[in-house]
């Protein structure tokens, strides 16, 4: 018969709760994990599955749960989590920025509806791209990929750590500029036809005043940035897995920050 005194219990749980804090921060802001369609419950089990696999395995914690340091670690897990969770995310936010964007262009920034992961309206156009990422993302298995990455960040940083270092926000700030890089050069093809056929229809209603040609341009508009995204599908996915290993690559470069 197994027996444990007061001070063996509460190391025990304190080993066990510090990485399923992380764990839990990570999966309330990471990619697919956040989806509302994901019931509550069904975080925090995973996150006990998963801390209940690991925390035999990770690097022994000597701050003590009910402590002034064991507050400050475990704001510093909470926080650690959300990065590496905001990081997963950039994928995501270029793609809903390409897709209101390419909206905008084409005129449909009147179709827009309330979307539940994000609490603000998303065009349809950035709801396909969604969707169309949502699925490269499954099927390349990078959902997985993402909790192996956050149990080797227990490695790399350790949950006894203190202190971070400063630049790394700095990193993740110059990183963040990639949204709106990437999200342009996904819909410059977009953008630089509907600007041509928009020049023009206004050159001609230059020409001709008589002729009202804004009538036909939103549907002129319309059709050409569906034909134009039709033909944009197939070489969006190359594009995605590019996008996929920057956040990679940027996330291994972040631990070696640290």
């Amino acid at each position: 018969m197994l027996t444990f005194n007061t001070v063996q219990l509460i190391t025990l749980i304190s080993s066990f709760f510090w990485p399923m804090v992380r764990i839990l921060s990570f999966f309330s802001i990471a990619p697919i994990f956040n989806y509302k369609l994901i019931n509550k419950k069904n975080k925090i089990i995973l996150s006990c599955v998963i801390s209940f696999l690991i925390f035999p395995f990770l690097p022994e914690t000597h701050t003590p749960l009910f402590s002034f340091f064991g507050l400050l670690l475990l704001f510093q897990q909470i926080l650690i989590g959300i990065v590496l969770g905001f990081i997963a995310q950039f994928l995501f936010i270029t793609v809903n920025f390409a897709g209101e964007v390419i909206g905008l262009q084409m005129g449909l920034s009147f179709a827009a509806f309330f979307n539940n992961n994000n609490y603000i309206g998303t065009s349809i156009i950035s709801r396909l791209l969604n969707i169309l990422t949502l699925l490269f993302f499954l099927v390349f298995n990078a959902h997985l990929y993402l909790i192996s990455m956050l149990i080797d960040s227990f490695y790399t940083m350790p949950i006894d750590t203190y202190f971070l270092n400063i630049n790394v926000f700095f990193i993740l700030l110059q990183f963040s500029s990639t949204i709106f890089l990437n999200g342009l050069l996904l819909i410059l093809p977009i953008m630089i036809i509907l600007l041509v056929i928009s020049f023009t229809m206004s050159l001609l209603n230059r020409l001709s005043p008589q002729i009202s040609i804004f009538s036909i341009g939103f549907p002129l508009n319309l059709l050409t940035g569906i034909l134009v995204l039709y033909f944009l599908i197939s070489s969006m996915f190359p594009f995605f897995e590019k996008m996929l290993h920057e956040s990679i690559f940027f996330i291994s470069d972040l631990f070696i920050q640290i």
